[in-house]
């Protein structure tokens, strides 16, 4: 019985090659994702500019979905190559069972000249039977032939002929066994013939198809590294104004941690250092930590940087107030870190202990002040090298930065 594949296998040939394209990630979420992660990386890297957090984190969603771009592109390699060898092998078979269908095609138009032949024959010993009156056309010949000039001779001719005849029949039978034999396997070859068209049909659509998908996954990973190199390039040609910026912010801690170790061992001399309760309190209180005190890999520089301190995330404007009782060191602009107060809090179990709170928009206090825990000394704002509104919150320890959660947690 014939087998007709037609489309519905061809649907389902191109289902298993060709996987449903709205699987895949959805545009939408990836800017999303993209737009997060530059919101955490302006959070994590004060100063960092937007365009470049976008570059980065662009770079960062290229590197993601690389390996599964690449593993993708192996698998519909691999799925081109198994169709185009499907398409190889059937177009192979077509050919050999079209060849056979020509050979025996070949024979049996052959075998029909050898039957017309045979049967030429029989109708010539058939008429000389007729002619002999009856007589059978074995005996006729045996008759005939014994009437020689020596009985040898006669006998011998009637040996022949009687083996001429039953050869003619013999050949006349098996040919006809043959050709019937030929034309049985010329109709199985001819079906065939029939269901390999279908299944070559089928191995060239899925070629086709895996051509198609091999390319598009060959494109979407080119796509992506070529988005990577580019962001790396990009993230390259900054580096260099970065390291500076980086260093003008390093530097400008230095001043201020060598200041207030100044300004402390001034005022002990003078006798008018605080001694504080030995608490402090959180100045943000209520607001979510955006991003924490410590050490991280800068996305640019690649250099570790600490990030020395605490940053809560409150809107522009919200009053911050001191974390505890003590002196304003310095109150006003300093660069990177925008509108800045500094407080000294004296000793504190036995280590100088001060506080700052930068890129404020508003300052409510001045250099020399004296102020109790919990007053407002500032409102928040986003001044300086800041990409949004929010308070980072710094602890000098002997002026050095540490982390000021243990101190207000």
């Amino acid at each position: 019985m014939k087998r007709r594949l037609g489309l519905a296998v061809t649907a389902a040939v191109l289902a298993v090659i060709l996987p449903v394209s709205s699987a895949g990630a959805n545009p939408r979420d990836d800017k999303s994702k993209v737009d997060d992660r530059v919101k955490e990386l302006q959070q994590e890297f004060e100063g960092l500019d937007e365009d470049l957090a976008r570059v980065i984190a662009e770079r960062d969603a290229a590197e993601e979905k690389l390996p599964d771009a690449e593993a993708a592109s192996k698998k519909a390699d691999d799925a081109l190559s198994e169709a185009i060898e499907k398409d190889d092998a059937m177009a192979a078979r077509l050919t050999s069972a079209e060849n056979a269908q020509s050979d025996l095609r070949t024979s049996i138009k052959d075998g029909a000249e050898e039957i017309d032949k045979h049967k030429t024959s029989a109708a010539r010993i058939g008429r000389q039977a007729y002619q002999n009156s009856g007589i059978t056309s074995d005996l006729a010949m045996l008759l005939q032939m014994a009437e020689g000039t020596s009985a040898d001779g006669g006998i011998g001719r009637v040996d022949s002929a009687v083996r001429s005849q039953q050869r003619t029949i013999d050949n006349l039978s098996e040919q006809r066994a043959v050709n019937k034999n030929n034309e049985e396997r010329l109709s199985g070859v001819t079906d065939e013939i029939s269901d390999l068209k279908d299944e070559a049909a089928e191995a060239v659509l899925a070629k086709e198809a895996a051509q198609i998908d091999a390319k598009k996954k060959s494109d979407s990973l080119a796509d992506i590294i070529s988005a990577k190199d580019d962001a790396e390039k990009t993230i390259s040609d900054n580096k260099a104004t970065t390291e500076e910026q980086l260093q003008k912010e390093q530097d400008e801690q230095d001043r201020l941690a060598k200041k207030v170790r100044e300004w402390e061992k001034e005022q002990e001399k003078k006798g008018k250092f605080v001694y504080g309760d030995g608490e402090l309190a959180n100045p943000a209180e209520g607001y979510p930590i955006t991003s924490p005190f410590g050490y991280r890999i800068h996305p640019i520089t690649g250099a570790k940087k600490l990030h020395s301190g605490t940053d809560f995330g409150v809107p522009c404007g919200t009053p911050i107030r001191a974390a505890g009782d003590g002196i304003v060191v310095t109150s006003g602009w300093t660069g990177g870190y925008g509108n800045r107060v500094v407080i000294s809090h004296g000793k504190i179990k036995g280590d100088s202990i001060a506080s700052t709170y930068n890129h404020n928009t508003d300052l409510k206090v001045h250099d020399g002040q004296k102020v109790k825990k919990g007053q407002v000394i500032s409102d928040s704002g986003t001044t300086g090298a800041s990409t949004g509104c929010h308070l980072h919150f710094e602890v000098m320890k002997n002026g050095g930065y540490v982390d000021p959660m243990p101190y207000i947690s």
